[in-house]
């Protein structure tokens, strides 16, 4: 399944051109490459009881990456096991580069497939909460599918909604923008006038 919903997220992944990339995955299990990726270089780590492990050992509010170094980060399904997601999540905004992306992959509690998750210990959380902790992150959310087989009502493909909103893992693709400050005009100086004396 989960190649499945990676191989549905390859278009989304061929738009982020750029140099680094952090890769965040669930398990040590799951292939350390990402496939489809544009990037000169990826680092990859996996969950490790509450933290990460692999090219670096860290825990998810102190990852060790320069602040604005990164122009993916593609964080597949780590967010259920995470202790402290929120501050996940300002790491991620922190890492990024201004118009970086970040790519979230979850497991959809509204599915009947990932019922069996839940006697597992995954911390499973809506959409809409998720994209509430990404704005309150600084994280705009560009995009979210659902992603994954369904067969329900015999829907296999994508665009049905009704049955695309009970796909087992849902995508959200945000972006890291940072206001800036727009530049006023300069006013014209005030004439002085003696008195007497009129415009024009």
């Amino acid at each position: 399944m989960l190649a499945e919903i990676q191989h549905m997220a390859i278009p989304e992944l061929t738009r982020v051109f750029g140099h680094s990339g952090l890769y965040l995955r669930a398990l040590s299990d799951i292939p350390s490459g990402l496939s489809g990726n544009m990037l000169a270089q990826v680092i990859s780590l996996y969950r490790d009881g509450g933290g990460f492990d692999g090219q670096v050992r860290c825990q998810d509010d102190e990852l060790p990456f320069a602040s604005d170094s990164q122009s993916l980060v593609y964080a597949c399904f780590v967010l259920e096991s995470s202790l402290t997601p929120q501050a996940l999540l300002l790491e991620t905004r922190r890492m990024l580069k201004p118009e970086g992306v970040a790519m979230l992959f979850g497991l959809n509690p509204w599915s009947p497939c990932v019922l069996q998750h839940l006697r597992g210990g995954a911390r499973l959380r809506g959409v809409g909460t998720i994209e509430a902790m990404a704005r309150e992150s600084g994280l705009e959310i560009m995009s979210r599918q659902f992603l994954g087989p369904c067969r329900l009502g015999g829907a296999t493909k994508m665009g049905n909604s009704l049955w695309d909103s009970l796909r087992p893992a849902y995508l959200i693709v945000l972006r890291r923008r940072d206001s800036t400050l727009t530049p006023l005009r300069k006013s014209p100086a005030a004439a002085s006038l003696r008195p007497g004396v009129s415009l024009g």
